[in-house]
């Protein structure tokens, strides 16, 4: 049986802070989804595009989900701890350097 979506009612996937991705229409993403700290996919991307710039000292990488943290490459996520001051080991992996700044 064919499932039918209203126009107003399309399908957007979104992602809540711990990397959860649902697939749900605009109306439940605004009624349900919204109050529960998800966000649509393209806001999630869109946010770490604009914080992956060149230069990492007008980037705050605390104020950012480990979802968007995960769009920023691993130089610049050194980058920014070593200007914050927080130890890493040189083979950690890019979960590790996100669970440093998230404090995970």
């Amino acid at each position: 049986m064919a499932k039918y979506v209203k126009a107003s009612d399309s399908i957007i996937e979104v992602v809540n802070d711990q990397g959860k991705k649902l697939k749900v229409t605009e109306r439940a993403y605004n009624i349900v989804y919204k109050s529960k700290g998800f966000k649509p996919v393209n806001e999630v991307s869109n946010a770490a595009k604009e914080a992956n710039v060149e230069n990492t000292n007008e980037v705050d990488y605390f104020a950012l989900s480990a979802e968007e943290l995960q769009e920023i490459k691993n130089d610049d996520l050194k980058a920014f701890l070593d200007k914050e001051g927080i130890n890493y080991k040189s083979n950690d992996t890019k979960d590790d350097l996100i669970k440093l700044i998230t404090g995970e």
